[in-house]
C-alpha cells in the first residue's frame, strides 16, 4: 500500500471510534429532548432572532416542487417541514422522512396522523447508512450535515438517487466570521442540549455541494451562523479520491 493511501487508511481507522461516539451522543441528545424541540424552534430560538421556520419555508421554495413529486426530508425530526412539503406535492406525491431518533419520529408520526396524510413514510435510520431510493425529485435537509462524518459519501449517494433535474437544498451551520468569539460560544452552549458543538459549524458541506451539483446557490443566514445552499443534478459529478 502506498504511503499516501496508508496514511488515509490509518486516519479513517483512528477517526471511526470518535465518529461513532459523536453519533451516539447526538442521537441520545435528541432522544432525551425530542419533546422540547418544537418549543425550542418556535419560541426559544425566535427570542434570539433566529427564525428557523422562515428558513424552512425558503428552503422548500428552493426545491421548486410540483404536484405529484417524490421528496425526501433527510433528518426530518418532528416533521416541521412536512406541511410545507405536502402543500407542494399534494396527495399524489410521495414524502419520506428519515431520522435517527425514534422519539423525534414518534412526534412526526403524530403530526402525520393528525393531518391525515396517507402518502408520508417515516423511516428510522442512520443517515450515513441509509440506502436512498431512486428518481427523487427533491431532497431537503435542515440542521443535519454538521453532525455527519461521511458528508461526501452521503452527498454522492444523494446525487445518484436524484432524478434528472432533481434538487437538493440544505440549511446548516458554519462558523460566523463577524461574530465575537464569546457570542458564538454562548450560542453553542445554549444549543448543546441538541448535541451542538463548535465542530458542528466547521464542515465542508457547501464545498461538496458546489463540486457535485450544478446551478448551485448559497446564501448566508442569521449573520453568517447559518446558510442555505441549493443545487441541481444535470450530469455525473466529478468524483475525486
Amino acid at each position: 500500500m502506498k504511503s499516501k493511501e496508508w496514511n488515509l487508511h490509518m486516519k479513517k481507522a483512528l477517526m471511526k471510534p470518535h465518529l461513532e461516539k459523536s453519533k451516539q451522543r447526538v442521537e441520545n441528545a435528541y432522544q432525551k429532548n425530542a419533546k422540547y424541540y418544537d418549543f425550542a424552534v418556535k419560541v426559544f430560538y425566535p427570542l434570539m432572532g433566529l427564525r428557523i421556520d422562515e428558513y424552512r419555508k425558503k428552503a422548500v421554495e428552493y426545491l421548486n416542487l410540483n404536484e405529484g413529486d417524490f421528496v425526501i426530508d433527510l433528518g426530518c425530526g418532528t416533521g416541521l417541514c412536512f406541511p410545507l412539503l405536502m402543500e407542494k406535492i399534494g396527495p399524489n406525491g410521495k414524502l419520506i422522512g428519515i431520522d435517527i431518533s425514534t422519539e423525534m419520529l414518534s412526534i412526526a408520526e403524530e403530526r402525520v396522523k393528525s393531518a391525515g396524510w396517507s402518502n408520508v413514510e417515516l423511516i428510522h435510520s442512520d443517515i450515513e447508512e441509509f440506502k436512498f431510493p431512486t428518481e427523487i425529485n427533491g431532497l431537503i435537509s435542515t440542521g443535519v450535515f454538521g453532525y455527519l462524518g461521511k458528508r461526501t459519501e452521503v452527498l454522492e449517494k444523494i446525487h445518484k438517487a436524484l432524478a434528472n433535474n432533481g434538487k437538493i437544498v440544505i440549511v446548516d451551520g458554519k462558523r460566523p466570521q463577524k461574530w465575537p468569539s464569546f457570542l458564538f460560544k454562548l450560542f453553542v452552549k445554549l444549543s448543546s442540549p441538541y448535541g451542538l458543538t463548535e465542530s458542528y459549524f466547521e464542515n465542508d458541506t457547501s464545498e461538496i455541494i458546489s463540486r457535485l451539483f450544478q446551478n448551485v446557490t448559497f446564501e448566508d443566514l442569521y449573520g453568517g451562523l447559518l446558510y442555505i445552499t441549493a443545487g441541481e443534478k444535470h450530469q455525473n459529478p466529478k468524483i475525486t479520491n
